[in-house]
C-alpha cells in the first residue's frame, strides 16, 4: 500500500512538473508579442502603439550624432548592415524611394560597418542617400535590419516598419513618406 502510494505521489510531482515546464516555456520562450514578430518578418508598419522588437516606436526621439532632422520635413533612416541578406534583397525599393520621395525628405542610411564599407555596398546596389553613418544598431536601439524609420524636423519617429517589404507593402510605405506634414 506504501509503496503504491509512493508511485502515485511520484507520477503526480512529474506530471506537475512537465505542465509548469510547459506553461513556462510558451511563457517565456515561444511567444512574443504577435505584431511585432509579423511586422519583422512581413515588413508590417510598427506605428500606432505597438512597440517594436527592436524598441522603437512611434512617438520617441531619435538622437543620432551627426544627423540634423531639421535640414528637411522628414527623414527616412534606412537602419541596414552590409551582411543582411534582406537589405541587399530591398534594394530596388530603396532605389525607388531615392526617385519617388519628396524634395523635402532626406534620405539616411545607418549601418554598423565603417563608412567606406556601407559607401561601396550602397554603390554596389545603386543606392544613393543624402548621409551615411556607422553607428552600432545598439545605439539606435534596433536589433534587426533592414528597419525603415520615418522621423519628423524634430527627431520624433512617425512611423517604423521592419524586415523585408512585400511589393503591396513598399507601395504603402512610399505614400507615407510622400504624405505632406
Amino acid at each position: 500500500m506504501i509503496r503504491r502510494l509512493e508511485v502515485l505521489a511520484n507520477i503526480a510531482v512529474i506530471v506537475t512538473s512537465v505542465v509548469l515546464c510547459s506553461v513556462l516555456a510558451k511563457k517565456y520562450f515561444l511567444t512574443a508579442n504577435k505584431q511585432t514578430v509579423a511586422a519583422a518578418t512581413t515588413g508590417q508598419s510598427l506605428s500606432a502603439n505597438a512597440p517594436a522588437k527592436s524598441g522603437l516606436q512611434a512617438g520617441m526621439k531619435v538622437s543620432l550624432p551627426g544627423i540634423e532632422w531639421s535640414k528637411s520635413s522628414r527623414t527616412v533612416l534606412l537602419v541596414l548592415s552590409t551582411t543582411c541578406h534582406f537589405c541587399t534583397e530591398s534594394a530596388p525599393f530603396y532605389q525607388k524611394l531615392q526617385q519617388q520621395k519628396p524634395g523635402n525628405v532626406q534620405i539616411v542610411a545607418v549601418l554598423p560597418q565603417a563608412v567606406e564599407d556601407g559607401r561601396q555596398y550602397l554603390n554596389k546596389l545603386g543606392v544613393s542617400v543624402s548621409e551615411l553613418v556607422q553607428a552600432p544598431l545598439a545605439s539606435l536601439n534596433v536589433s534587426g535590419t533592414p528597419t525603415l524609420v520615418l522621423i519628423n524636423n524634430t527627431g520624433t519617429i512617425q512611423d517604423l516598419w521592419a524586415g523585408k517589404l512585400s511589393d503591396g507593402q513598399t507601395e504603402r510605405v512610399l505614400a507615407r513618406i510622400a504624405e505632406s506634414k
